[in-house]
């Protein structure tokens, strides 16, 4: 539990940062564009004519920078994402996309198998390799498992006596096929390194479904980013794939399985619709209220100043 309390205090301590940025950001922003105009246009003398136009100007000016600069700053912020994400993930031979937005997506072919990669909020890393298995197993570090929810939804792992495994929660479809995988000497370290690791994953999974063994991680301990190099992406790749090796040399597991309606949903790409969507989004705020805003005023100052 207190995993979960230090990443929820990061995540405050985040968008605390996050506030105060923006803070000394706007408020500069508002006495510059706002204030000074408007204490200018109210010194004697001035033209009210003249004064609501310099308003205006400044107002428009004002949330131009604001929403301009701020999506500005995030398309950047997207941009240099992926190139960090592309040299990661590009030397294993996996092309790159975008993905609902502010994710990104690998896909490529290795060692004969579909690889597929998914980077989006949380931050989470779903790293997919295709398998003619058709069972479940799941894999998951015994301290991110909170066992009152897990005992409400039927999680029951298995006993286990080796002790490169204690360290592990481990529930499996086919009880007995599940142990044989268990039993090769290599199992315990390839598991250990994918459902530990590093460390720096608030919960870090390996899930064989029918069809695909993934490894999962979700959220991070640190304030910002995936913390993810080539040399770690190429050991779970590496990894994932000599479990697999191991896994399709036994005999085939006797209790099988499909995906659900749900599972096959979460795999398929959902960006293009949501890109659509932000893209329109995005015209409609820099481009389209503006000059909603400022032809009526620009008429109305002419309408004045012709009576």
């Amino acid at each position: 539990m207190l995993r979960f309390g230090g990443a929820f205090a990061k995540d405050y301590v985040r968008s605390c940062l996050i506030s105060l940025l923006a803070i000394v950001i706007v408020v500069p922003l508002f006495l510059v564009c706002i204030c000074a105009p408007l204490g200018l246009t109210n010194q004697p003398g001035v033209d009210s004519n003249i004064g609501l136009l310099v308003l205006a100007v400044s107002a428009i000016l004002f949330f131009l920078i604001l929403v301009g600069g701020g999506w500005g700053f995030f398309i950047w912020t997207i941009w240099r994402r992926a190139r960090q994400l592309d040299a990661v993930f590009g030397p294993l031979g996996l092309r790159g996309s975008m993905y609902m937005l502010t994710g990104r997506r690998y896909h490529g072919t290795v060692a004969g198998r579909e690889v597929n990669v998914r980077l989006y909020r949380g931050p989470t890393v779903e790293l997919r390799i295709s398998t003619p298995l058709q069972t479940r197993l799941n894999v998951v570090e015994k301290a991110a498992v909170i066992r009152p929810l897990a005992g409400a939804f039927g999680y029951e792992p298995l006993a286990l006596t080796d002790p490169g495994l204690q360290a592990l929660s481990i529930t499996a479809l086919d009880e007995d096929w599940a142990r044989r995988l268990l039993t090769d000497p290599m199992v315990p370290a390839l598991l250990q390194r994918l459902a530990v690791g590093e460390g720096k994953a608030l919960v870090q999974q390996v899930v064989l479904q029918p069809g695909t063994l993934s490894l999962h991680r979700y959220r991070s301990r640190g304030l910002f980013g995936y913390g993810i190099t080539p040399d770690l992406a190429r050991q779970w790749l590496d990894d994932l794939l000599t479990l697999l090796r191991i896994a399709e040399g036994l005999p085939a597991p006797q209790k099988t399985a499909e995906l659900s309606s749900l599972e096959q949903f979460a795999q398929t790409s959902r960006s293009t619709g949501f890109l659509v969507a932000m893209v329109v989004i995005i015209v409609l705020l820099i481009v389209v209220l503006p000059i909603c805003v400022v032809v009526p005023f620009v008429a109305l100052l002419f309408m004045t100043d012709t009576q």
